[in-house]
């Protein structure tokens, strides 16, 4: 779940069968499955200075050139649904060519998985919203648009993985818990769990890749408390002593987590990237 972890098993060519096999069993209903991938550059600056600078956690492309975007996201922001179809807006305007009257970009499909409660999910069974553009008779408008968001939150630890059922089901499971797993959880005829069980240990990091493991690990804790807390304070101060007191104390704590961040060298970007607050805010918070 940490930023480190999920772009080393699914953003780098020495596991790119982590990102195969995953997709293989998210996409093939929308474009089939594919044997190869190949990654794309993540950084995306625009088209001159004005542009926000956008940065994928994974973005590839299958042989038939269908091109995939990847993101895990930790914790929810007011402009979550913006953010998506803004990174997918930007990545369709990158891959037009000057030129090209017929505008012949790509497909892009964005999958997206939350570690938070999706709203329209609340009252289902389901774990992955499907959204196309469709016209109001509920047609397809075009098929070269795709957002798959998928709940984690709906695989609690609880669950025996030998229950799962189906490839993406314990895929989702093992990316929210493998935290928490331990030898026997997974069977031995798994092979792609099990080796991502083996390489998940910190036994297989080197010094400098345990700092950074380390580093990930501090960000993701501090945007998650700072996240929690600042709701349930909030929530819990507005009935017992008034809505006002809560919001103050949990801002208080979400100041000292910006400026821990800070201190730890990341970029006012970056925080605000993670904890879905303007920059304009992060360097407020900071500046007190």
């Amino acid at each position: 779940m940490t930023d480190f972890g999920f772009k080393r098993f699914f953003g780098t060519e020495r596991y790119k069968k982590n990102l195969i096999h995953f997709l293989n069993a998210v996409l093939p209903p929308y474009i089939g499955s594919a044997r190869d991938l190949t990654y794309l550059p993540t950084e995306q600056l625009g088209t001159n200075d004005a542009n926000k600078r956008l940065v994928f956690d994974v973005l590839c492309a299958n042989p038939k050139n269908d091109h995939i975007i990847v993101e895990m996201q930790k914790a929810s922001q007011e402009f979550f649904k913006d953010r998506i179809i803004a990174y997918t807006s930007r990545h369709i305007s990158e891959a037009l060519e000057v030129g090209d009257r017929r505008y012949s970009f790509p497909t892009v499909l964005t999958i997206v998985l939350v570690d938070f409660e999706i709203p329209e999910l609340k009252e289902s069974e389901k774990f992955i919203l499907h959204v196309m553009l469709k016209d109001d008779e509920n047609k397809i408008f075009s098929e070269k648009i795709l957002f798959l968001l998928i709940d984690l939150t709906k695989f609690a630890a609880e669950v025996n993985f030998e229950r799962l059922t189906d490839e993406i089901q314990k895929w989702c499971y093992v990316i929210k818990n493998m935290w928490r797993m331990k030898d026997g959880d997974i069977p031995a005829e798994e092979t792609i769990f099990r080796e991502l069980f083996e390489n998940c240990k910190l036994s297989k990091l080197n010094t400098m890749e345990k700092q950074e493991y380390e580093k990930s690990v501090l960000e993701y804790e501090d945007v998650r408390d700072a996240m929690e807390y600042h709701h349930r304070m909030g929530k819990a101060e507005g009935f017992n002593e008034g809505f006002e007191k809560g919001m103050e104390k949990g801002m208080d704590f979400l100041i000292r987590t910006v400026k821990k961040l800070v201190s730890m060298g990341l970029s006012v970007k970056d925080i605000a990237e993670a904890t879905g607050l303007p920059v304009e805010e992060v360097i407020r918070l900071n500046d007190k």
